[in-house]
């Protein structure tokens, strides 16, 4: 089987062309290669960044798939791009969309067929909207097409938490934890969903691959577990030896605190979102969860320990917790200082996050810098 990958080194994507590779499938992938620490050695590697349509084109004319999954479409106009330039190379087109697809105003177990959309949340609203485009694009053009819609998922630099940090920064709720900061929470932390490692989430992936029964379908690919955001951040702490400290926020507080990431709470991360994956096991009879949550986890902080714990700390998202919580007690009359709070209330002055920007990237880049933060990381966890 010959399949071609655009991505590549994503969080989800990386774990599917791993299992490919695994499963000594002939993987083409187009990427900008930036990202070289996630680049498998075995693919058939295509440097480009994928919006040079021409470039594109050269690189691959003649080539032809079983399938081609796109892992870099998020609007219509995404997949309308795609579309065009790649759908008629393979017998499969697989498109990445999301159980965020599902009115998770209903609380129950969602179904493939089961009812859409989540209209507080734009990223509901968007995801449906291309499958919709892509299910009336293959039928005039006669092409296969396969959905796959993946719950919360996470790997090596995703901790998976509701509302996280820029991926790559994780270990940023590890240092709250650690230092004992407390972490946000609402409904008390009883949300649930479908939590699952990426590695079994590529298993189920690749396993609907030339699957005629996968053709122009749709599949929910996520774990056999259900777990609560409270869960999460216990099973985060035991892994760490640490007791968490949270603090229990009303979601409308939080989500009006949250610019842009509002609709991302109020209809994703502060619902239930519990999906059936019964439909996959028909297809592929021998997915199942082969890693739990408290293992996963273990291979998240392992990753980032011995990678030099990626990029860091975000900071951005470590003053803006600080900020919503110190705003959020002092509405109700409590003091923050009891909650070891280490606020900047000047922390988005333009000349203060520039004087960040400029000292992260002189970390990044300088190894004597990276020793002297290593060794306080080290000393101050102890």
């Amino acid at each position: 089987m010959k399949v071609l990958i655009i991505g590549g080194t994503g969080i989800l994507s990386t774990a599917v062309v791993d299992e490919c590779v695994n499963k000594s499938i002939d993987v083409y992938m187009i990427n900008r290669g930036r990202r070289k620490l996630f680049i498998n050695e075995k693919v058939h590697f295509i440097k480009c960044d994928v919006h040079n349509k021409e470039r594109v084109r050269e690189l691959i004319a003649g080539l032809n798939f079983d399938a081609v999954i796109d892992f870099l479409c998020y609007t219509k106009e995404d997949l309308e791009y795609s579309l065009n330039l790649f759908s008629n190379l393979s017998n499969q087109y697989v498109f990445i969309s999301s159980t965020a697809v599902y009115n998770t105003s209903i609380n129950q177990i969602f179904s493939e067929d089961s009812e859409k959309i989540q209209s507080l949340w734009s990223y509901s609203v968007g995801k449906n909207e291309c499958e919709k485009c892509l299910q009336e694009y293959c039928a005039l053009n006669n092409i296969n097409y396969t959905i796959v819609r993946p719950g919360v998922n996470y790997g090596n630099t995703r901790i998976p938490y509701g509302i996280y940090p820029a991926i790559g920064y994780h270990w940023t709720l590890v240092e709250r934890i650690l230092h004992k900061k407390p972490i946000i929470t609402w409904n008390n932390g009883e949300n649930r969903g479908n939590i699952t490692r990426v590695e079994d989430f590529a298993i189920g992936t690749v396993g609907l691959l030339g699957k005629k029964e996968a053709y122009n379908e749709a599949f929910n690919v996520v774990g056999d577990d259900f777990y609560s955001w409270d869960e999460v951040l216990q099973t985060l702490a035991k892994v760490l030896g640490k007791e968490v400290v949270t603090i229990d926020i009303p979601k409308e507080f939080y989500a009006e605190e949250l610019g842009e990431r509002k609709g991302e709470l109020l209809g994703g991360r502060a619902q239930n979102c519990m999906c059936s994956n019964e439909k996959l096991k028909k297809v592929v009879p021998s997915f199942k969860t082969t890693i739990s949550l408290e293992e996963g986890i273990k291979k998240t902080l392992e990753f980032y320990e011995k990678n030099d714990y990626l990029c860091g700390i975000d900071y951005d998202y470590e003053s803006d917790t600080d900020r919503i919580i110190c705003k959020y007690l002092t509405s109700i009359h409590q003091d923050c200082k009891s909650f070891n709070l280490k606020y900047i209330k000047y922390i988005n002055s333009p000349i203060i996050k520039s004087f960040l920007k400029y000292y992260l990237n002189f970390y990044k880049n300088n190894s004597f810098v990276k020793l002297l933060f290593c060794l306080k990381r080290n000393i101050m966890t102890k």
